[in-house]
């Protein structure tokens, strides 16, 4: 009977295989609100303030592979800032570096780019006491570098019933083991202040990634089933004020498609604010459902439901010193919980957010719960 390590060594393999035969997929974070610039570079600048943020999610941690960072693991550090010039000019800057990890770490993607955001002029009215529109669009350039270890793969012709793992494999394993490309990626965003009157917000959302369809593949090849498909992510969140400026709730949902991957994460957050003279929403709290589809075949519709799961996220905000401009900081953690697919057994995901904010001179723009936490 084949040795329980050489099994896992073979199943991390055609795990990993598996993910490059559905052409390549960008890891998704459960906590939208901790990770915008990530989804969409129009976020830059977006809350008015210098941030440097970090990322961590371990996705499936009961799946054969490292056990840190984990099997099927992305961490991802973040900075931005805003920039504004006589309130005339005003834009967003930031950069980003982000590795995947699967498997044992023998398949490994780095990522590093820059990404800008023009903010266009305020829209507002006479009688309004705050922006009734604000509009952002951005881009996101990057490079990218794939890197594999053919060295500690097991491939099937050196599995031996009684043996285990036997000799070497006939495989003609490439000299090649990395392969860079160049790519980028851009957005709109609109928020809505409802009449002017920061009771009622609306974002919506749209970005395209990989506007290139770079080809990943190590092996050199440029065909197409090796190249890397667009993904387009729409996102919506309203929240609405039911406690004075102390209490916010509203839905979030966010949408993703990249080529025959559909996901669709639906929830309501809560933003709680224990101060009225606080600028900044200290409580976050967020309960959502993700809901995955792979299409086997785009011309018959046929699906394949892949795991699903009840999102659970709670972030706090606060600041190192008493003052209005003091330095803040911000930390989340959220956990999935699937319900179909290959449920618990993969012992869900686990996310885990943290940050630096230093503030700028406040003004009187919009200042939403999106914006504010």
């Amino acid at each position: 009977m084949i040795a329980r390590r050489n099994f896992k060594l073979l199943l991390a393999a055609l795990i990993i295989f598996t993910a490059l035969d559905v052409f390549g997929q960008d890891p998704t974070y459960s906590q939208f609100d901790a990770n915008q610039l990530y989804y969409n570079p129009a976020y830059a600048g977006y809350k008015k303030e210098g941030r440097i943020s970090a990322s961590y999610r371990n996705l499936w941690p009961n799946v054969p592979g490292k056990q840190f960072p984990g099997p099927l693991s992305n961490y991802m550090v973040t900075g931005d800032a805003y920039i504004s010039v006589h309130d005339r000019f005003n834009a967003g800057i930031g950069g980003f570096v982000m590795q995947n990890v699967q498997g044992q770490g023998y398949l490994t993607t780095t990522t590093a780019g820059i990404m800008y955001s023009q903010h266009m002029p305020h829209i507002r009215s006479k009688s309004d006491i705050m922006d009734r529109f604000d509009i952002y669009a951005g881009f996101k350039a990057y490079y990218s570098n794939v890197h594999i270890d053919w060295s500690k793969f097991v491939f099937s012709d050196q599995l031996n019933a009684n043996y285990g793992v036997t000799g070497p494999s006939a495989f003609n394993q490439t000299n090649i083991s990395s392969r860079g490309y160049f790519d980028f990626d851009f957005g709109l965003l609109v928020r809505n202040n409802f009449r002017g009157r920061g009771k009622w917000f609306n974002e919506i959302g749209f970005a395209m990634a990989h506007v290139l369809v770079p080809s990943t593949s190590i092996t050199g090849s440029n065909s197409d089933v090796t190249r890397l498909p667009r993904k387009y992510t729409v996102t919506y969140r309203s929240n609405v004020a039911l406690a004075g400026d102390n209490f916010f709730m509203g839905p979030t949902v966010l949408f993703e498609n990249q080529g025959r991957f559909y996901e669709m994460n639906a929830g309501v957050d809560f933003y709680i604010k224990f101060k009225s003279n606080r600028d900044a929403i200290p409580l976050s709290v967020g309960i959502y459902n993700r809901f995955s589809v792979f299409l086997k075949n785009l011309q018959t519709g046929q699906a394949k439901i892949n795991t699903s799961a009840i999102i659970l996220a709670l972030n706090h905000r606060g600041n190192f010193s008493n003052g209005k401009n003091a330095v803040g900081y911000f930390v989340g953690f959220s956990v999935d919980f699937p319900y179909m697919g290959l449920g618990m057994q993969t012992a869900g995901a686990y996310e885990a957010n943290l940050g630096i904010v230093i503030p700028y001179r406040k003004s009187n723009k919009m200042k939403c719960p999106f914006e504010s936490f």
